[in-house]
């Protein structure tokens, strides 16, 4: 009696410490193509770099950028604050590569290429359940300015949806009048 009792006790105890512990995460998409630049004012397309699964976000990274140790600001050291951990979650990584005024040190102000990396967290029924959204060439202090957080409730991540459903807003703003994102953008599963 006392054999089946501990092998019956192994048995709940292995299956419980199993079932907390995460899987991989598991790569379902990922591309590394370059995408033309929308021209300036025009909506941006958020285009489908990366989709996983047994994911979530990093959020101590996410939600403390400006103490991370970056040396340089460019897209190598950035990723990976957007790159996924293992979770229970559906991952999406996009990026809309655009046209931009960028800041010429006093003179005119140039156009060049910009991107904006937006992450989506869903179930398995698609339902969005959190998402951020960054312009990788933001260079001024405090970088977490620029970092934005959806606060929509009940939205779908499907092809086509428009990026102000997700009411992104800022997750560090000094005035209550400039805190929502108002670009326009649309997402493009394919």
């Amino acid at each position: 009696m006392k054999t089946v009792l501990k092998t019956i006790l192994t048995i709940v105890v292995t299956v419980g410490l199993n079932s907390c512990h995460s899987q991989n995460v598991q790569t379902v998409f990922e591309t590394n193509e370059i995408d033309t630049a929308t021209e300036l004012n025009e909506t941006k397309i958020y285009k489908l770099k990366k989709q996983t699964t047994n994911s979530d976000f990093d959020y101590s990274k996410l939600n403390q950028i400006d103490e991370l140790k970056i040396e340089t600001l460019n897209i190598r050291n950035l990723m990976p604050v957007f790159e996924p951990l293992s979770g229970q979650f559906n991952y999406f990584q996009f990026v809309a590569t655009f046209k931009g005024e960028g800041y010429n040190y006093g003179d005119t102000s140039i156009i060049k290429n910009f991107h904006d990396i937006l992450i989506i967290k869903t179930d398995s029924e698609n339902n969005i359940l959190d998402c951020y959204q960054y312009t990788i060439e933001w260079a001024e202090i405090p970088l977490q300015y620029d970092v934005f957080k959806g606060s929509a409730k009940n939205v779908k991540l499907t092809d086509s949806l428009e990026i102000s459903k997700l009411q992104l807003l800022r997750t560090y703003s000094w005035s209550e009048d400039n805190k929502e994102l108002k670009d326009n953008g649309k997402i493009s599963l394919k």
